[in-house]
């Protein structure tokens, strides 16, 4: 993160005995009526408190530095001599040349479009920025604005269309333009019970659709003082009037400024301008959770000691033991990969379950989760069946997964012996549900195998087979990880979409996490956005992606929703690395008749056709 601007207050206060030689930015005796006719000292006084002396003594120091030769820009000059300092994070995230538009949160005024300039000025310096009429009287400003007119109702409105145009020139000629979509600075929400943006104006989104530009989001931290906040609400008119003093606060702080990754014409293309719009707003107001961990309860804890990694098994072995296993193991193959898919009990497999042990463990530990034992073993695994991918042609284990039959382990082990029941605390009717399902976990593919796609479908072409032999069972559950590795801001942004989109309520209220996340939704104007700017999990896996510089959301979770899965509670393993596990309900009848074929196969087909088949001749 860069730091800017940390200089000497002293230029401002110097400002105190000097004599203006040049005009005023904004001289208060012209714009008020019969100015001219009120003392000086109290004009001065009035200027001083409204924080119009200070802009006007940075101008004129402004004007000297150019007179003696400086080349600096204006916004780096009233950066530096109204004391506004930054600290500056993703600057190379704006486009070096090409049509871009960077648009920001409005969190302060004034001061955030001087640090706006100098922040991309750093980069680029052909830009523009969307500034209202009030700031027309910033003279070093005009050669960089295009003013709109944000307080002047229909009148304006029609005015602003000549903005409209110019804005749209100068992005067809490949220039940049910075925008503060929401026209005005942040006010208190009564709805939110904090300072928000207003809402962010559609016309910009309608000028990225139509010019095909870049588009780089901004957050700036920080909001206006209170009593700018309680002039808001008095008066949204007067309170421009105040814009200037609030410069004087914003000098005395430190404002952290961050831009995104950028948002790609191909990301953007079929949306509207109302998706568009919120999906700028989100990606922009997400930039704001990459500052402390909101997840109080994943603070960070003593580094766990991490035993070095167990070695392989010897292949051979593994080799024999598989072909010794009885033929009704084997669930699935196929003449199309050298994968297949094998289900055993663990005291079938006790070399296979030491070497599941190695792999699950390299595997995890590969994306900052894992148990930090040599082998990832638990009391579970003696008493679960194993689902095995075995590379028939190279003789290896490529993957695996961890299924629990819950009716026998009921009544063998009690509840204590399902796995889950350690993270959450399960009601009789939730219960009396999955007895009539498999517990699903511990999944993984290895490294190796990641890259080919044929790898977890197999898996879950074996899950197929092996249901189509136990048609007892008619959900799936378990818990999906979403890894520390995450960022914050994506952790929130997937926690708050499955919430909000893919919970089921009522069977929500039958489960309870023994160690629940904390503070881990988006601020309620952030959450709003959601249904319009990620109306599917393909949207979401693709924000996700840009947050994560090309990592979408976790490929087994993405699987379980594809099935129609539900979910029904969230925890935090702190035992596994911090991760966030989503628990989640699949009912088998309910999941797409597609997805039931493809996975369930041939048998699964004709068992269906002869039930069909007996309905229609009763």
């Amino acid at each position: 993160m860069a730091c800017y601007n940390e200089r000497d207050r002293e230029c401002v206060d110097a400002g105190k005995l000097m004599k203006f030689k040049r005009p005023k930015m904004v001289d208060l005796a012209d714009e008020i009526a019969g100015g001219r006719y009120v003392p000086g000292f109290l004009l001065e006084a009035a200027e001083r408190w409204l924080g119009l002396h200070a802009l006007n003594v940075a101008h004129e120091h402004i004007d000297d530095d150019w007179d003696a030769g400086s080349k600096e820009n204006f916004f780096r000059l009233a950066c530096r001599y109204l004391n506004l300092n930054y600290d500056v994070e993703g600057l190379e995230n704006i486009p070096a040349d090409g049509p871009c538009v960077i648009v920001s949160n409005h969190p302060h005024g004034m001061s955030d479009g001087l640090m706006f300039g100098d922040v991309v000025m750093q980069r680029r310096g052909d830009i523009r920025i969307v500034v209202n009429e009030f700031l027309r009287c910033v003279r070093g400003m005009r050669p960089y604005e295009i003013t709109v007119d944000v307080y002047g109702g229909e009148a304006a409105k029609r005015a602003n269309m000549a903005g409209m145009r110019e804005m749209l020139h100068w992005l067809k000629e490949g220039h940049c333009l910075l925008v503060f979509p929401s026209g005005s600075a942040a006010t208190f929400s009564p709805k939110d019970g904090h300072v928000v943006d207003d809402p962010w104006q559609q016309n910009i989104a309608a000028l990225v659709l139509k010019t095909g530009a870049v588009v780089v989001p901004m957050h700036i931290s920080g909001r206006t003082g209170i009593f700018f906040q309680v002039v808001s609400m008095v008066s949204r008119s007067l309170r421009a009037n105040f814009l200037p003093r609030e410069i004087l606060r914003d000098g005395r702080m430190r404002h952290v400024i961050r831009l995104g990754t950028p948002i790609l014409p191909a990301t953007y293309a079929g949306m509207d301008s109302d998706r568009m719009n919120a999906y700028m707003r989100l990606r922009a107001m997400l930039l704001q959770y990459h500052l402390p961990l909101i997840n109080s309860s994943r603070k960070k804890s003593p580094r766990r000691v991490m035993q070095p990694i167990a070695s392989a098994e010897s292949p051979e072995a593994l080799r024999a033991e598989i072909a010794a296993l009885p033929p009704g193991c084997l669930c699935y193959t196929s003449e199309n990969t050298p994968l297949c898919v094998y289900a055993a009990r663990a005291e079938q497999i006790p070399l296979l379950m030491r070497e599941i042990g190695v792999q699950r463990e390299r595997t995890y530990r590969c994306v900052g989760e894992g148990s930090g034992l040599e082998r990832d073993i638990d009391r579970w695994d003696a008493h679960y069946t194993h689902l095995i991918m075995w590379d028939a042609k190279v003789g290896c284990l490529a993957g695996a997964y961890r299924m629990g039959r819950t009716d026998e382990i009921l009544k063998e082990h009690g509840v204590k012996g399902i796995y889950n029941s350690s993270f959450f605390h399960f009601h009789p009717q939730f219960l009396q549900m999955i007895s009539q399902g498999l517990e699903m976990g511990r999944a993984f593919v290895t490294p190796e195998y990641q890259r080919q796609a044929a790898s977890l479908d197999t898996l879950w072409m074996g899950i197929g087979r092996f249901l189509n032999k136990n048609r007892q069972y008619k959900y799936l559950y378990g818990t999906v990880s979403i890894s520390p590795e995450y960022s914050i801001a994506s952790q929130a942004l997937m926690y708050t979409y499955l919430r909000q989109s893919c919970m089921d309520m009522k069977l929500s209220r039958e489960i309870r996490a023994l160690h629940p996340p904390t503070n881990l939704d988006l601020r309620s104007e952030d959450v709003r956005l959601i249904p319009r700017a990620l109306p599917d999990v393909r949207a979401l896996s693709t924000m996700v992606s840009e947050l994560e510089g090309g990592t979408g959301i976790p490929v087994l979770l993405k699987q379980y929703l594809r099935l129609g899965g539900k979910m029904v509670s969230f925890g935090v393993d702190e035992d596994f690395g911090g991760t966030l596990d989503c628990f989640v309900v699949v009912e088998l009848a309910k999941t797409p008749e597609r997805a039931r074929r493809r996975y369930r196969g041939k048998e699964y087909v004709e068992d269906s056709s002869s039930v069909l088949s007996r309905d229609e001749m009763s």
